[in-house]
């Protein structure tokens, strides 16, 4: 918790998505002062265009712009690190070697590695700083709803079909999911159905897959996970287990629920996921305020991205005869 006073709050990276935290940051209702820190200045510049579009706000005092570190305050209340995923570590690192940070939100695919997961958890442990990723399904209220109807008895049965969602780089975002929902951790994952060939990414440098993923839990659970390339299939997500069934229809802002108690009789309802420039207020102001949030903490998501990294980076071996010590997804 931080007392009522001016806290200082840093975005560390403003690509896509650094600039829409920073737009986010616009509607707290608690005084902040802002750094945003980039070493691209044109990135800066279209963080400063994007923030700019936003509505006055009283509470955010002072908002400054610098390509490097050493213009911070000596502490740093919330450090939201919003680089890429290559650079993570090392922006994480050198951030630390300037000032004192209290909380921290990093973007994911957090790392990598799973070296450099486990180097930056120790890095925080040390300092005493506690951390989330930024995985933000969990905090929409459909599926904080769903997770209130499924108990914890019922197997579940996660779907999601579609062409070219990301799979490389989202597939964190429905294993978060899929664990926030069945409370579960540790899975087993197949990559034997993905495809046998690399795609390129939208961002330079970086790679995409395609085909299928499974995953299952222990008690059973299954995750199913399907990028058709080149299908124009829109994304349909359906979440089933033996009293409830959940078919989402992303693009049309839907959500069609049947329940066993109710003899399967649908019901439609609104299905809404807020953006990220809707949602950093409030989690900044959640961790300001009560030193929690409804992110997910970082040693759980260590959990989930640690059998993730290994079984993508075997998948690129297989694929490509090389090794990969890193795995280049953002």
């Amino acid at each position: 918790m931080v007392n009522e006073s001016q806290a200082h709050i840093a975005i560390i990276g403003t690509g896509q998505l650094g600039s829409r935290h920073l737009q986010g940051l616009s509607m707290i209702g608690r005084a902040i002062k802002i750094t945003v820190i980039d070493p691209n200045p044109a990135s800066l510049e279209i963080a400063q265009k994007r923030y700019e579009e936003m509505p006055a706000n009283k509470f955010v005092q002072s908002v400054i712009y610098a390509k490097t570190m050493h213009v911070l305050d000596k502490d740093v209340d919330v450090a939201v690190i919003s680089t890429n995923a290559d650079v993570r570590r090392n922006a994480v690192e050198e951030l630390l070697k300037h000032v004192s940070v209290q909380f921290m939100i990093l973007e994911k695919v957090a790392f990598q590695s799973v070296e450099d997961f486990q180097t930056v958890i120790e890095l925080l442990d040390k300092n005493k700083i506690k951390a989330w990723i930024n995985c933000t399904r969990r905090m929409c209220p459909a599926f904080r709803k769903m997770r209130g109807e499924l108990t914890k008895h019922e197997y579940i049965d996660f779907r999601l079909e579609g062409d070219n969602w990301g799979m490389a780089s989202n597939t964190i975002h429905m294993l978060d999911l899929f664990a926030f929902l069945t409370d579960e951790t540790q899975f087993s994952i197949d990559t034997s159905g993905i495809d046998n060939k690399v795609y390129q990414s939208n961002k330079n440098g970086f790679i995409e897959l395609g085909g299928v993923l499974s995953a299952t839990t222990s008690r059973g659970d299954r995750l199913t996970l399907i990028d058709d390339k080149g299908s124009s299939r829109r994304a349909l997500f359906e979440i089933s287990s033996e009293n409830h069934c959940y078919t989402i229809f992303q693009s049309k802002g839907k959500i069609v629920s049947k329940h066993k108690e109710s003899e399967w009789a649908a019901l439609e309802q609104r299905y809404v996921i807020l953006n990220q420039s809707e949602l950093t207020h409030l989690v900044v102001q959640m961790i300001l305020d009560s030193g929690e949030c409804d992110l997910t903490p970082i040693n759980e998501s260590f959990a989930l991205h640690k059998p993730l990294l290994e079984a993508f980076a075997s998948h690129l071996e297989m694929v490509t005869g090389k090794k990969y010590i890193k795995c280049p997804i953002t």
